[in-house]
């Protein structure tokens, strides 16, 4: 039974996807969606949660899940994010409890920060968003994947796009997201000297290793070979600038 609740929110991101969005999954018709069967549909499959098993999937479809949960809850509730006039209103809408996943509740950052990047703080917090006994660490993935960042989709337009994931198509899709985003987001500066980088490099340091995993994780992604050779002629000694995370709605 949970493998086909699983399949069918998937089945919902991807229609919602494809009537609403872009060809890309970066910006969206937030009106259009609002009032659509699409929306009605991802409400439908996430209400269905409710009586879902975690436990009972393999673990790639247990982050896949996670990841698509996530994005669809983003996208149910669009139009709160609409409202927002400020960043702290927009980070408000992930800190507030809004998804009901087998037996409990979840907000957006519980889902993200406490299973996603196994229950690690908040940048800007000093906590862990689950405490040690919270119930729901039982649903954590086993592993923990950096790549996770450039799979949450957070309807703005600094956020990786929108994509839908499968956990037999799991490792192929991160690498497909994590590459896309940084090529259109990573620029070589000063002949190699420099790199100027999305903003989720800078929050999340931590999760990448320190900044000599950062530029690692980046360089690897890196298809321009001139580009490459001119770092690693540098041995690390590479400058690295974090972009603005800008906010604003993606809409279309």
């Amino acid at each position: 039974m949970d493998q086909p609740l699983a399949e069918g929110l998937e089945a919902a991101l991807a229609a919602a996807k494809a009537a609403h969005f872009d060809a890309p999954g970066a910006a969206c018709d937030y009106a259009a969606l609002a009032a659509s069967r699409e929306r009605e549909r991802l409400a439908a499959c996430l209400a269905g949660l409710e009586s879902i098993d975690i436990r009972r999937m393999h673990i790639p479809a247990q982050m896949a899940f996670w990841i698509n949960v996530f994005n669809a809850g983003v996208l149910r509730d669009a139009a709160e994010l609409e409202l927002a006039s400020s960043a702290r209103q927009v980070q408000a809408f992930f800190e507030r409890p809004r998804l009901w996943i087998g037996a409990h509740a979840y907000s957006l950052d519980d889902i993200e920060h406490g299973l996603l990047r196994g229950n690690a703080a908040k940048p800007g917090h000093l906590r862990a968003p689950m405490a040690r006994d919270d119930p729901r660490l039982e649903y954590m993935p086993i592993l923990f994947d950096e790549r996770m960042h450039f799979a949450v989709h957070s309807a703005c337009r600094s956020s990786p796009p929108l994509r839908v994931f499968e956990g037999g198509k799991l490792d192929r899709q991160l690498e497909e997201a994590t590459a896309g985003y940084l090529r259109g987001t990573v620029r070589m500066e000063s002949r190699g000297a420099a790199l100027s980088l999305p903003r989720l490099f800078r929050w999340f340091t931590r999760d990448f290793g320190g900044e000599n995993g950062v530029l690692e994780f980046v360089v690897a992604r890196m298809e321009d070979e001139a580009a490459v050779e001119m770092i690693d002629r540098r041995r690390g000694a590479v400058k690295l600038h974090y972009a603005e995370f800008d906010w604003t709605l993606n809409r279309r």
